[in-house]
């Protein structure tokens, strides 16, 4: 490397909204820093298609869970950008997050405090230690969730732990103004990621009912979200949320007797009539 190059930091790149993110990044010409947290063998797929298209992609595992994993993901970064000077920070996409949060009733302080954790306090911390590294401006994607705008207690802790990741895209906005670099957030709805659950065409039909476009989305479909807020084309949006919820905040659906968790979606529990026939195309970052 010897001219100036990209390179982007993609947290939870194992698969779903992260992979598809991080793909689309290596076709565009950047560089890539794929975290996961265990499935090293599927961040392995990036690397191979990264040196397809004359492009580097380096995997870092980290427990976000965990300050100290963050700090093993920034110090990784920076040994990167030491090793070769050619590199420049240019993003970050704060994607990684748990899922399947206990409800109202069933959540304890362990629990609350693992999701706000891993949710929002290592975006918060990554978002404040590697935009320093981005000496020449850049772009700071975080992943938020439809579940924080419908009340859902069965997704309680999940939701306000996303609810943090939107306050703290429009109170950076302006902290990191200075510095030429941008924060934004998607906020995707029932996403297809490749859970068993989306094959189930009573779950699919389920999720496409939040939807006023009958639909689910594809993972595609959030990456290209992502991809433009990181893109030039965006240099005059920060501190707002893209919504790729396929209309789902809007408050006109679900078209079914009821709600139910997320959790109890992978479960496979029982799940509510539709109230008219929706159809399913395709789930939120389940």
């Amino acid at each position: 490397m010897t001219e100036e190059q990209s390179v982007v930091l993609v947290t939870g790149a194992s698969g779903g909204i992260g992979a598809a993110t991080a793909r689309l990044l290596l076709d565009r010409g950047h560089h890539v820093v794929a975290h996961h947290s265990r499935r090293r063998e599927a961040v392995d797929a990036l690397v191979s298609h990264a040196e397809s298209v004359g492009r580097r992609c380096w995997p870092v595992q980290a427990d976000l869970g965990e300050m100290s994993g963050v700090q093993r993901l920034v110090s990784e970064v920076d040994r990167l950008l030491v090793e070769h000077p050619s590199l420049r920070l240019t993003g970050l996409v704060n994607n990684a997050a748990r899922l399947l949060g206990p409800s109202f009733d069933a959540a304890d302080p362990d629990d609350f405090d693992l999701y706000l954790a891993i949710n929002a306090r290592a975006p918060f911390f990554l978002t404040q230690q590697l935009s320093r590294r981005m000496t020449t401006g850049g772009s700071i994607v975080n992943v938020s969730s439809a579940g924080v705008h419908f009340s859902s207690p069965g997704d309680i802790v999940y939701a306000m732990s996303k609810a943090a990741v939107e306050a703290l895209t429009r109170h950076a906005a302006e902290a990191l103004a200075p510095r030429s670099i941008r924060i934004n957030a998607v906020v995707p709805g029932f996403t297809d990621n490749g859970h068993p659950a989306f094959q189930d065409p009573a779950i699919r039909t389920y999720m496409a009912g939040f939807s006023v476009l009958d639909d689910v989305a594809a993972v595609d479909d959030v990456a290209r979200a992502i991809g433009f807020l990181l893109s030039e084309d965006s240099r005059r949006t920060t501190g707002t949320l893209i919504d790729v919820s396929g209309g789902s905040t809007l408050g006109a659906r679900p078209r079914t007797a009821g709600k139910v968790s997320l959790r109890s979606v992978a479960e496979g529990d029982a799940l509510p009539a539709p109230t008219t026939g929706a159809s399913a195309e395709g789930t939120d970052d389940l």
